[in-house]
């Protein structure tokens, strides 16, 4: 497999984008339930994080882009299937803390057998635009960059320092 996805014109796939779901220190728009949230939230108090400065924007499948974008990355990364995938934008500024996902369909994608986790760098290089991966950090990254994760649940953080929206391209299959 080839480390750089050039199949898709990124920069259409950015401007088609509208509408996204703001993810930010609201609880009305977390699942406390779930277990992890308040462990991450409280880590994020502890560490004292700024909350107004933690903010990103997601964009799902057959409501933001088309589904024939995840179809096509998922054959070129030779996925038999494809349990999530997602757009998301950190807006000059803002950023992601330290964290990992925590996903309420584990326990279903765990039924598939292995969980592998992508990222792909859709915005191009640009000063300020960080991920962070583990002990892995990637800037200036390639428009197209495909980023293998280790373990689905791997800590990470995305931050931009930079003057313009950065943007990544997620996917969890088997």
């Amino acid at each position: 497999m080839n480390n750089l996805y050039t199949q898709a014109n990124w920069s259409d796939v950015i401007t088609s984008l509208t509408n996204g779901v703001e993810v930010t220190v609201d609880f009305n728009y977390w699942n406390l339930n779930t277990p992890g949230y308040l462990e991450i939230y409280k880590m994020w108090q502890d560490a004292k994080f700024n909350p107004a400065s933690i903010k990103w924007t997601n964009y799902y499948p057959n409501k933001h882009f088309s589904q024939e974008l995840v179809d096509d990355v998922a054959k070129h990364l030779q996925l038999a299937g494809v349990h999530r995938s997602w757009i998301s934008q950190v807006d000059p500024g803002f950023f992601a803390p330290w964290h990992w996902d925590i996903d309420d369909s584990e326990a279903e994608y765990l039924k598939q057998g292995v969980i592998k986790r992508y990222s792909i760098m859709i915005t191009g290089p640009a000063m300020g635009h960080i991920f962070i991966l583990g002990n892995d950090y990637y800037y200036n990254s390639p428009q197209g960059l495909i980023v293998e994760w280790k373990n689905y649940k791997e800590w990470h953080s995305g931050i931009n320092a930079g003057l313009t929206p950065k943007y990544m391209f997620h996917m969890i299959g088997y």
